[in-house]
């Protein structure tokens, strides 16, 4: 069986417990960055071996299922959150899928549900963009097209680009549609911000830029 094993954002009891028994039951662990997750293990004082995984290697590909195939129980575990959301793995399950082999998800941690769940902006439906195209043209198109569907919107980016990103919404949504940013969720220096993309954009400063990965999310209507 090939496992897809959810990993903490930061806090290290934000792991399941059936996330620890399969990590701690299987033959192997693959995960991007072999140190964090080596750090996840001993924690939970998990040996079981992790090696490094690659999404452009269809060698390693067709190790891993071999393994599967060979009836060994394989863990693909994120550095934090869900693989494949944003994060390796989508050739490693699209090759299992292809070749009818058992594959199962851990519910568990995922920065784009805990952003919607605590923006206050609706959350009955919305459209994840990942990581938008870095061009302002790209990126402005890219969230007008998702616009147009009316639902909020929710997009990953570096603290480095982030106020370039607002700045492009500013744009495309203009400076009254509603606005919110989560970073560092569930670690020491979590912050949130809501407001519209203007007030935001009016606080956020230009150096040095925050710590910490963003969730950010937008909707194109005002808030009611």
């Amino acid at each position: 069986m090939l496992y897809i094993v959810p990993t903490p954002l930061g806090n290290l009891e934000d792991i399941t417990r059936r996330a620890v028994t399969i990590l701690g039951s299987a033959s192997a662990v693959y995960s991007e960055d072999t140190r964090r997750t080596r750090k996840l293990l001993t924690h939970l004082g998990i040996s079981t071996p992790i090696l490094r995984y690659k999404d452009r290697d269809d060698r390693l590909v067709d190790a891993i299922l071999a393994r599967v195939a060979a009836g060994e129980d394989i863990a693909l575990a994120s550095d934090a959150g869900m693989p494949v959301i944003s994060d390796p793995g989508i050739t490693l399950v699209g090759a299992a899928r292809a070749a009818g082999l058992p594959v199962t998800v851990l519910p568990g941690a995922c920065a784009v549900p805990a952003a919607v769940a605590g923006s206050g902006l609706p959350g009955d439906a919305f459209v994840f963009l990942g990581f938008l195209p870095r061009t302002p043209g790209k990126q402005k198109r890219s969230l007008a097209a998702a616009a147009a569907l009316g639902k909020t919107m929710v997009v990953y980016e570096s603290p480095f680009r982030v106020r370039k990103l607002f700045q492009n919404a500013l744009e495309a949504l203009g400076a009254e549609a509603q606005a919110a940013f989560c970073r560092e969720l569930s670690k020491l220096h979590e912050e949130w911000r809501c407001g519209t993309i203007g007030s935001l954009l009016e606080t956020m400063p230009d150096s040095p830029p925050p710590k910490g990965e963003f969730v950010v999310l937008f909707h194109p209507e005002p808030r009611p």
